[in-house]
């Protein structure tokens, strides 16, 4: 007889198991400052960047000459981390090519420099005679050695590489402690417009309770007012037909309130996802601005209208904190 083993079962990934792990996303300022210094077979490099707001992505930098080159490659690593916000970079390191024993010599720009200088030698008669004694050859062979990138020194092409990598270190390290700053500052960010929803929600709860009351002396004052829609014994239906849609129109914001608890409820919502959070968060703020408007035009109460004016308040704080949001 031959005895089937059943194959081993396989134990089920942690992740089918309990599905994918849910990532952390967190608000991210576009405030910040990251520095770094890095020593280097070439010298110390130092790199300071420092970030405001601003609509885009925009990299302005002060780098010296030497340092031309390697700024698309500056612009990639920052912008790998950086999404938007208007980023100034400072960079500070010896030329690569001060390292090289190498002298590498221009000579198309030697004998033109040559050939300018004999020309100039000519239109101003400098070999007249004794009185203008020409210029010898010696002086003019300084002259040519002197002007710039005549004699330069060349960088090996490892020795370039060895530059380049050690820059891409200095750069990826300020970015990273540029990166913790912004971090940081989006905790603060984050925290505030938490505490403007809250201060919103409180608001909102008082205008709730302000309703019944609104709607009781509502009915009192449309019972006062009976009186007047009664002619002759006939009750007045046009009028008080006319007067209730007035007042459904006018004064109930008990669907503005509403949407505007589903409004802050999306915002919390918002500080869990990922992308650009500054221009939902701004978004939102606005449909909650519009809410708060209409709310604020239709009710004629003195405790709502305060009310109303202090979630204005918590939402145009929350306005002026996306800004600075990435």
């Amino acid at each position: 007889m031959i005895t089937c083993i059943p194959p081993k079962k396989q134990p089920v990934p942690l992740r089918k198991r309990y599905g994918p792990k849910k990532q952390h996303f967190m608000i991210i300022s576009m405030t910040g400052f990251g520095r770094s210094e890095l020593k280097s077979p070439l010298g110390l490099i130092r790199v300071e960047l420092k970030t405001v707001n601003h609509k885009y992505f925009e990299m302005s930098s002060r780098l010296p000459g030497h340092l031309n080159e390697f700024e698309d490659t500056i612009r990639k690593v920052i912008s790998q981390e950086v999404r938007r916000g208007k980023i100034n970079v400072f960079i500070s390191c010896p030329d690569p090519s001060s390292f090289s024993s190498r002298l590498s010599l221009n000579e198309a720009l030697a004998k033109e420099v040559f050939q300018k200088i004999k020309r100039l030698e000519k239109v101003l008669n400098l070999k007249g005679g004794g009185k203008n004694p020409g210029v010898g050859d010696g002086v003019i062979l300084k002259e040519v050695l002197h002007y710039p990138d005549v004699l330069t020194k060349d960088v090996s092409y490892e020795g370039r590489n060895l530059f380049s990598r050690e820059l891409e270190k200095a750069v990826a390290l300020a970015v990273k402690n540029l990166k913790t700053s912004r971090i940081q500052e989006g905790k603060a960010l984050e925290k505030d417009i938490k505490n403007r929803i809250l201060e919103m929600r409180k608001s909102l709860k008082l205008i709730e309770k302000r309703l019944p009351v609104l709607a009781r002396e509502y009915k009192k004052s449309l019972a006062a007012k009976m009186k007047e829609f009664v002619k002759n014994g006939n009750l007045d239906q046009e009028r008080l037909t006319l007067e209730v849609a007035l007042y459904v129109k006018n004064s109930d914001i008990s669907e503005e309130v509403t949407r505007l608890k589903s409004h802050m409820d999306a915002m919390l919502k918002t500080f869990s996802e990922s992308g650009e959070l500054g221009r939902k968060i701004d978004f939102i703020a606005q449909e909650m601005t519009r809410e708060s408007n209409t709310m604020g035009a239709k009710s004629s109460d003195v405790a709502v209208a305060g009310c109303v004016i202090a979630i204005k308040s918590a939402i145009e704080k929350i306005r002026e904190q996306a800004q600075n949001v990435e």
